[in-house]
């Protein structure tokens, strides 16, 4: 089985833009298990998604605690691909330490 995990921890829009690559990802991948890292705003829509096996909220209003845990949470396990799709500094903190066979970020400024 391929894990994978995504990084959309933005708004609803941004999610919708990426949600036929993830169709797409499990239409190749029928056996992958596929996580995607969402926030507070998009995470009951991502949970909709069948084909979206795991869902983790990542709330950039948390305490350091909290994001240190849900980094520890992220990192236990190994993956297949990550791709950090947001340009947030968590995803692209995560995606640096996580262990995959392919790692892909965005980083972008405003």
């Amino acid at each position: 089985m391929k894990r994978i995990i995504i990084f959309r921890a933005d708004r609803l829009g941004d999610f919708l833009i990426i949600s036929n690559i993830i169709k797409a990802i499990k239409k190749k991948y029928k056996d992958s298990h596929i996580t995607v890292v969402g926030s507070q705003f998009n995470s009951n829509f991502i949970k909709l998604y069948k084909v979206i096996d795991t869902v983790i909220i990542y709330d950039r209003k948390s305490s350091i605690k909290e994001k240190i845990k849900i980094l520890k949470d992220i990192t236990k396990n190994k993956y297949f691909c990550s791709l950090s799709l947001d340009g947030k500094s968590f995803s692209n903190i995560a995606n640096f330490f996580l262990k995959a066979k392919f790692k892909f970020g965005i980083s972008y400024r405003f």
